[in-house]
C-alpha cells in the first residue's frame, strides 16, 4: 500500500472555487445518474412495485449494456451499442436520440439544468442539452467504456477512461485536471461529500484523489478493479475486485474488513443500505448481503452470473438482475419477493423511479419498464336497458383453428363479439402462465402508440358510437416458444373507462388455455 497526503492552503481552494462555475450539479431527480447519487449508494427515496408488471418497453438497435437515468419530469436516458443515446418520455414514447459515434456502456447523468452527460467508445464525454443537441464533448486519449460520469455541486463533471486517466472537466467543457493511473479505468468515479474522488483501476489498485487533482492515498488490492466504489454515510468506501474480495476501506486508506465472494466481482458496484447493509453480486451467480462489519447475512443464487448492480428502495427492499434473464425483488432478510423474466442477458442496473417504476436493460436491446401490477375491483352487475339481441357473458367467445400447435405454426384466432348495449372496444391477447402479456391484437377501438394497457402496448382509446351488431375479429399469432399460455378474449365498457391505464370491462373476460409444442 501506498499512500500520500497533500494539504492545499486554504485561500488557493477558496480560488479555484470561485473559479469553477456551479451549473453542472447533480439533477434533484429520482435516479439522475448510476447508482443514483454521487456516493453510489444504489439507494433511493421511493419504493418499486410489490408485484411485477411490463408497463412498456423500447426497443433500440443493439445491445442494452448500461443503466438508465430518470429525469424530474420522468423521462428516460440510456444508451445503446447501437452508438445512439435515447430520451424517451415516461410513457416510452421516444422523444430524441443522439448519435456518439461509439458502442454507449457509460450510464448518463443529469445535471440541474437537464443537461445530459455521458461518455462512448468514441473516446469523448459528451454533454447534450435537454432538446438533445450537443453543448460540448471532451476528446479522451481511449475509449470510455464502462466509467458513468459524475456531477458535482461544484461544477464539475468526473469520468475515467481506457486512457488509464480520471478527467475533471468544467461544465462548459473546458478542462481542469487530470490524475493518471497505470492501468484502464472501467470504474466509474464516486465523490466524497467533502469532494474527494474514488476510483479503481486495471492495474489492481483503488485511488483517492483530492478535488484538486493529487492523490491522497492508494491501496493495492492485488487484482483487477472493474467495480465501482460506494461510499457510505460515516465515509466508509467499498469496492468489489476481479480476485472475489469486496474490500471496506476507511475515509483515510486503512482496510477496515474484507469478504472473500466464491466468484470475481467484475463490473458490479456495492449498495449500501440505510443501515449500513452492503450488498454486492457476484460472477459465481450469486447476491450477498452482508452487515456494516462485513459478516454474512445472506446470499442468493439468482441462476446466472451478475455483472449489474443492485439497487434499494426506501422500504428496503433488494431489485437485482441476472444473466438469467430475471430482475429479482429481495426482502432486507434475503426472502424473494418476486422475479421477472423477460429478454435475455441482462448486464444494465435497475433505476427506480418516483412512481415506483424500475427501469433496466436487456441484451435484447430493449429497455424495459417495469410497475405494479393494478388492483382487480369487482365488476358490478350490468342491466341491459335495452337488448336489441340476447347479450352474450362473456360478449367476446373466442374459437381458434388449432389450441395446440408447433412453433412453426401459426394459430388464427376468431373472436365472435355479441350485440353489446353500451360502447365496447373489443381485444383478443395471448398471455404467459404468470399472467404477463406476450401477443396483443387490438381490433375495433384502438390507435397504435405506446400507452399502458395491462403491462404492454396497446394503443388510445378512442371515442366512438356502440358496438350493437355481430363483429368477427381475427388474430394471427406465430413463432411463440413453447409452453403453456392462455388465450384472452373480452370488451373495454367505454362508459365507465376513463384511461387505457385504468380499463372497467363489460362482463368478464373469456379465457382458455394454449399449448405450444
Amino acid at each position: 500500500m501506498v499512500r500520500f497526503v497533500i494539504a492545499m492552503p486554504l485561500p488557493l481552494l477558496l480560488i479555484l472555487s470561485l473559479a469553477f462555475p456551479v451549473s453542472a450539479q447533480l439533477a434533484d431527480s429520482p435516479w439522475p445518474m448510476f447508482r443514483q447519487n454521487n456516493q453510489h449508494t444504489g439507494r433511493s427515496a421511493y419504493e418499486g412495485p410489490s408485484s411485477p408488471m411490463p408497463l412498456w418497453s423500447y426497443a433500440t438497435g443493439d445491445w442494452v449494456d448500461g443503466s438508465p437515468a430518470i429525469g424530474g419530469t420522468g423521462e428516460v436516458y440510456i444508451g445503446s451499442q447501437d452508438n445512439r443515446l435515447y430520451a424517451l418520455d415516461s410513457n416510452g414514447a421516444f422523444y430524441w436520440s443522439y448519435d456518439a459515434g461509439g458502442y454507449i456502456y457509460s450510464s448518463p447523468a443529469i445535471g440541474n439544468s437537464g443537461r445530459v452527460h455521458f461518455g462512448s467508445y468514441s473516446s469523448n464525454l459528451y454533454a447534450l442539452d435537454s432538446a438533445g443537441t450537443l453543448a460540448w464533448s471532451y476528446k479522451t486519449g481511449n475509449p470510455i467504456s464502462y466509467s458513468s460520469p459524475a456531477i458535482t455541486d461544484v461544477g464539475r463533471v468526473y469520468v475515467g477512461s481506457q486512457d488509464k486517466t480520471l478527467y475533471a472537466i468544467r461544465s462548459n467543457g473546458a478542462f481542469i485536471w487530470s490524475y493518471c493511473t497505470a492501468g484502464h479505468l472501467n470504474s466509474s468515479p464516486a465523490v466524497a461529500s467533502g469532494g474527494r474522488v474514488y476510483i479503481g483501476s486495471l492495474d489492481d489498485n483503488l485511488y483517492a484523489i483530492s478535488p484538486t487533482g493529487v492523490l491522497v492515498w492508494s491501496y493495492g488490492i492485488g487484482d483487477n478493479v472493474h467495480s465501482s466504489p460506494s461510499i457510505g454515510t460515516d465515509g466508509r468506501v467499498h469496492v468489489g475486485s476481479y480476485g472475489h474480495m469486496l474490500y471496506t476501506f476507511m475515509p483515510g486508506g486503512s482496510l477496515d474488513w474484507s469478504y472473500r465472494c466464491a466468484g470475481p466481482i467484475m463490473n458490479a458496484s456495492p449498495a449500501i443500505g440505510s443501515d449500513g447493509s452492503v450488498y454486492v453480486g457476484s460472477r459465481d451467480n450469486s447476491l450477498y448481503a452482508l452487515e456494516p462489519g462485513g459478516e454474512l447475512v445472506w446470499s442468493y443464487n439468482m441462476g446466472d452470473g451478475r455483472d449489474s448492480s443492485p439497487a434499494i428502495g426506501s422500504a428496503g427492499t433488494v431489485y437485482a438482475t441476472s444473466y438469467d434473464n430475471a430482475l429479482f425483488a429481495f426482502t432486507p432478510f434475503g426472502g424473494l419477493l418476486w422475479s421477472y423474466h423477460a429478454g435475455t442477458d441482462i448486464t444494465s442496473s435497475p433505476a427506480i423511479g418516483a412512481d415506483g417504476r424500475i427501469y433496466t436493460g436487456w441484451s435484447d436491446n430493449i429497455l424495459y419498464c417495469i410497475g405494479q401490477v393494478p388492483t382487480q375491483t369487482p365488476e358490478p352487475p350490468v342491466t341491459p336497458t335495452e337488448t336489441p339481441e340476447p347479450t352474450a357473458t362473456p360478449p367476446i367467445d373466442l374459437t381458434a383453428d388449432k389450441v395446440e400447435y408447433g412453433t412453426t405454426g401459426t394459430i388464427s384466432v376468431t373472436a365472435d363479439v355479441w350485440p353489446l348495449t353500451v360502447p365496447c372496444y373489443p381485444f383478443v391477447r395471448i398471455l404467459m402462465a404468470d399472467g404477463s402479456t406476450l401477443y396483443y391484437q387490438s381490433g375495433v377501438g384502438f390507435t397504435a402508440s405506446p400507452v399502458p394497457y395491462l403491462g404492454f402496448e396497446a394503443g388510445t382509446i378512442l371515442t366512438a358510437e356502440p358496438i350493437r351488431d355481430y363483429l368477427a375479429l381475427s388474430a394471427n399469432f406465430s413463432g411463440i416458444a413453447t409452453g403453456t399460455y392462455y388465450l384472452e378474449g373480452g370488451a373495454v365498457d367505454m362508459t365507465r373507462t376513463v384511461s387505457a391505464n385504468n380499463l372497467v370491462y363489460w362482463g368478464t373476460v373469456d379465457r382458455e388455455e394454449l399449448t405450444v409444442r
